[in-house]
């Protein structure tokens, strides 16, 4: 906008959006910023002093992360998911081999091939 639209229409337009956070009133948002009465000149010239300082800025205000910042997520959760997989997977050997030592007749195997059954019956 330019610095075009008043300090206290923004503020009235923030509460407007502001107050209707399932849908974005952008009638309502554009009608204000419409009615608002600016020089054309001085408002193209604030256009292009905005438009030189986002050229010359580099783009966005807020750029999103690097991607060198980007790597190293994607590594570090590429370790984190890792480490969670070893760590679950010893319980999971752990708990097998405590199921085994404390009742031997139980055989793991029974169960597969009792779902094996179940399964090749469905077909």
């Amino acid at each position: 906008m330019a610095g075009a639209v008043q300090k206290r229409t923004l503020d009235q337009l923030r509460q407007t959006v502001q107050a209707s956070p399932s849908e974005y009133p952008w009638q309502v948002v554009t009608q204000a910023v419409l009615a608002e009465t600016v020089d054309p000149q001085r408002l193209v010239q604030q256009g292009l002093v905005a438009q030189r300082d986002w050229i010359l800025r580099g783009g966005r205000e807020t750029p999103g992360p690097s991607l060198g910042r980007r790597g190293k997520g994607f590594l570090a959760r590429i370790c984190a998911e890792l480490i969670f997989f070893v760590v679950m997977s010893v319980v999971v050997v752990g708990a097998l081999m405590l199921c085994k030592h404390k009742w031997p007749e139980v055989d793991i195997y029974r169960l597969l091939a009792w779902l094996q059954g179940l399964f090749a019956s469905n077909r």
